[in-house]
């Protein structure tokens, strides 16, 4: 799935601002994951323009350039909480924990992943 930044929302008071440390007005992303709110809020995991750290986006953010589903997406979901489409290795308790604790072997799931869904998308920028 491969979308296309067209504005930047403040996370907290979803007004528009003019820039980003994430992303970029007009940039494309490829899509890690997607997670839905148990409010309805509609979230787009991608890689933060310094091409390294996958964070959180509100979906209305972007514009959807391909809707291809990456292959290695299942559905987790906790009732009353949470619905999400991403690796299943990613939807482990505790494993962005792990990751964002710089365990090797998270990271190195993180990244079998991620090549996996970029493998099947071409232009988006990586």
């Amino acid at each position: 799935m491969i979308v296309r930044c067209l504005r930047i929302l403040d996370p907290t008071t979803r007004k528009e601002r003019k820039s980003s440390q994430s992303l970029t007005v007009g940039k494309r992303y490829i899509v890690l994951s997607i997670h839905i709110e148990v409010n309805g809020n509609i979230k787009f995991q991608v890689l933060r323009d310094d091409g390294y750290t996958p964070t959180f986006h509100a979906a209305e953010q972007f514009d959807i350039m391909s809707s291809k589903i990456p292959d290695n997406w299942h559905v987790d979901f906790l009732p009353g909480s949470y619905f999400s489409l991403c690796p299943k290795a990613w939807a482990r308790v505790g494993f962005w924990d792990d990751y964002f604790d710089g365990d090797p072997e998270a990271e190195a799931i993180f990244d079998r992943e991620k090549e996996a869904i970029f493998s099947g998308e071409s232009g988006a920028d990586k």
